[in-house]
């Protein structure tokens, strides 16, 4: 039988804690996640976070405490979420009452079902695995001495703040920090903290607001960033100016937004241009050189239709970066209608005939390289979601004599 919760010593668990009968519990029980780790239940019931509930369960004589979270409350929350646990912390929670005050966070599954949290702060846990996109509001991320070693911030596109300490554990386990980190999507980052990893290369081109970098003990310190980004800096540790080289793939080229890799495997189908493994998508580098046609990579709505009764994962989710398409040099038309992309590199397309990028948030566009260019289509957008400087303010097309149709 499930009993009300009223047990606890802490304050942070006297109030809407409830009983979970059989029928439900908060609100519907088709609406509620039992939270796997019950020290991180626990942790965000003292942190009194909206839509998290405990109850106690008696059976046999032993008694066991849960945690859930009401899906639809936890969608109101809004604000940080501190589940530190270095020892200042610990003293709190044993001070506090609670039963997992000591134990370590291992498993962070629930976490998303707040996408409102502006800020986390996971450090001193044991964290192997970290998934951080539904946090779409996150602005800080600190996960200090946790053993994740891979990180995807791809779709934290407001984050401002992140640090991230590896781990000195003798407990770690053998693959524990980080060997590569994609940021060119986080171009709201000011400050940089990613110490003691295993990074020997890092892309900081987009990252323009960056204030403070330490990159010190990775395996490649000191990490070369572009020069334009290092002048900026006002801390900058484990770094130096110079020209940036990409790591050496050998003859494939790993997609970083899977959007991109999944829409070019499905288009290319059959050409063998695009290799996929697991969840990412590789390209052929050598063979994206040979293709001489289009690439139609619309998000309008029509094409959603198309690509979601093809059985495309991605169907519905919009490009944010292209990087990977410099390898098709030899494309004559380029299609990236309804995505949201906020930055465009056509530098190494020199045979584009045609361009159109309507319903997207580029601020500046090259086409100094693309003198082949016949038609250039740039409707902007007018989504409410559209970042600040989303818009064209000038464009070169000295350069474009043989252009035919301009739309902008």
């Amino acid at each position: 039988m499930l009993l009300l919760l009223s047990l606890f010593a802490f304050q942070a668990c006297t109030t809407d804690d409830v009983s979970f009968p059989e029928e439900g519990g908060p609100g519907d029980s088709e609406n509620t996640f039992v939270i796997p780790d019950p020290a991180f239940g626990e942790y965000l019931r003292y942190n009194n976070i909206t839509g998290v509930y405990a109850s106690i369960s008696t059976e046999g004589g032993t008694t066991t405490v849960s945690y859930y979270i009401d899906i639809e409350e936890a969608a109101t929350y809004s604000g940080e979420i501190n589940l530190n646990k270095s020892q200042t912390f610990i003293n709190r929670l044993i001070e506090g009452g609670l039963t997992t005050a000591e134990d370590k966070i291992a498993n962070l599954d629930g976490i998303q079902y707040f996408p409102g949290t502006t800020s986390l702060v996971l450090t001193s846990n044991e964290l192997t695995s970290l998934d951080v996109t539904n946090l779409v509001n996150l602005e800080t991320l600190n996960m200090n001495n946790n053993w994740v070693p891979e990180l995807d911030l791809t779709q934290n596109t407001r984050l401002v703040t992140l640090s991230y300490n590896g781990s000195s554990s003798v407990n770690a386990p053998e693959v524990s920090k980080l060997s590569s980190i994609d940021l060119t999507k986080n171009i709201l980052l000011e400050s940089l903290t990613v110490r003691n990893h295993e990074l020997t290369y890092i892309d900081l081109s987009n990252n323009t607001r960056l204030k403070e970098v330490d990159l010190s003990g990775n395996t490649g310190d000191p990490l070369t960033i572009p020069e334009d980004i290092y002048n900026n800096l006002t801390t900058a540790i484990g770094v130096q100016p110079g020209n940036v080289t990409p790591p050496d793939q050998g003859g494939y080229y790993t997609v970083s937004d899977k959007a991109l890799g999944e829409y070019l495997y499905y288009r290319l189908q059959g050409m063998d241009i695009i290799q996929q493994d697991g969840n990412t998508y590789k390209i052929d580098k050598e063979k994206a050189a040979t293709y001489t046609g289009e690439l139609q990579l619309s998000k309008a709505s029509a094409y959603l239709t198309e690509l979601e009764e093809a059985g495309v994962e991605t169907a519905h989710t919009k490009i944010t970066h292209t990087d990977g398409l410099q390898w098709f040099t030899g494309i004559t038309g380029l299609t990236l209608t309804s995505n949201e992309l906020t930055m465009l590199d056509l530098t190494a397309l020199v045979d584009l005939e045609s361009v159109t990028l309507n319903n997207n948030w580029i601020g500046e566009l090259d086409v100094t390289k693309n003198t082949r260019l016949i038609n250039l289509t740039y409707n902007a957008s007018s989504s409410s979601s559209a970042p600040e400087n989303s818009k064209l303010t000038a464009i070169n097309l000295t350069q474009n004599t043989q252009l035919t149709t301009l739309s902008l």
